[in-house]
């Protein structure tokens, strides 16, 4: 970690005192002002910032060691990573079984690679569609027996762990992010994880979720740019494309966006689809639906058919199929 030092306070008293607690320390200048780095677990950080000299304490990246460290192959259904862009597409919330059977066949057909659908849905009206649960999840996996897509399905409680057990990309939703009690759960399950970002949460925040779930046992973690909370209401949230190269240096796991909930309406899902990819984005996690109209959540938001296709060939023109990586 690094201290910084109060504008005008020299270090050598404070050098004094972390020496004889016999920490390891580096001191660097940043212009009139002084740094010490600090070999102190992340547990001493308040403990250092009630010295008097001390104005801020920074954590370095070796908070989240498996984050930064994190080195694998990532494959899901028949995406390899590196060749192309991952396609996750679906209805907000299932529905009904013939519709959404229809819909996977159809998604297949235009190159999705994995089938997203909302089982249990987190409405903030409590008056709003829930969604159908344990039924929608029954349904999904027949969508998966007929077509060959693997499933990624929203969980909500711990309560509902034993239904996700054969879930092939578990998602963390924004709401869920910070539930660190939901985050050691889902982890122990061993499954790969779709973890959105929340619209409050910085990007070290957004990485250290990710961490709770490599740390209790997820093999790999999707994460999920959906937009975060300014003041501009023009559009449902703020796409933060600049989060997407951001993470990209920061870890060697997978960063996709989600332009749906960024966008509130379909009118701007396409746009902000083709900003993500230029900016680097591995993958897309689209809503569509059938008939949007008759839609029982975000109805707004989610693309027909025809409009999906025309976004995947609009999006092959700026999507290589060699690696998304940013170097």
């Amino acid at each position: 970690m690094w201290l910084l030092l109060r504008q005008g306070v020299q270090p050598q008293g404070v050098l004094a005192w972390l020496e004889a607690q016999g920490l390891g320390i580096q001191l660097r200048s940043l212009g009139e002002r002084w740094i010490i780095e600090v070999e102190a677990s992340d547990g001493q950080a308040e403990a250092l910032l009630r010295l008097e000299e001390v104005e801020k304490v920074f954590i370095s990246e070796r908070a989240m060691p498996l984050v930064s460290s994190w080195q694998g192959g990532v494959q899901l259904g028949t995406w390899q990573r590196g060749e192309g862009l991952l396609w996750i597409a679906g209805p907000c919330s299932v529905e009904n079984r013939e519709s959404l059977l229809r819909l996977a066949e159809a998604l297949k057909a235009l190159g999705v690679q994995v089938l997203r659908g909302g089982a249990f849905k987190a409405r903030t009206s409590p008056y709003s569609f829930q969604g159908l649960g344990p039924q929608a999840l029954d349904w999904l996996r027949e969508a998966r027996a007929l077509t060959g897509l693997p499933i990624c399905v929203e969980i909500l409680s711990e309560t509902h762990l034993p239904l996700y057990a054969d879930v092939d990309l578990i998602q963390i939703g924004a709401r869920n992010m910070d539930n660190y009690w939901l985050l050691r759960a889902v982890g122990e399950l061993g499954r790969p994880v779709l973890l959105k970002r929340n619209p409050q949460a910085t990007v070290e925040e957004w990485l250290l979720a990710a961490e709770y779930l490599l740390l209790y046992g997820a093999p790999w973690v999707l994460l999920c740019e959906r937009g975060i909370r300014t003041f501009e209401r023009s559009l449902r949230y703020t796409l933060d494309v600049g989060a997407i190269p951001v993470v990209a240096a920061q870890t060697a796991l997978p960063c996709i966006a989600d332009p749906s909930h960024a966008a509130g309406h379909w009118r701007y899902v396409t746009p902000l689809a083709l900003a993500a990819i230029a900016a680097g984005a591995e993958g897309l996690l689209i809503e569509v639906h059938p008939d949007p109209l008759t839609a029982q959540s975000d109805a707004a938001q989610q693309l027909t058919l025809s409009q999906f296709a025309l976004l995947k060939e609009k999006a092959s023109t700026l999507a290589a199929p060699s690696s998304r990586r940013l170097p």
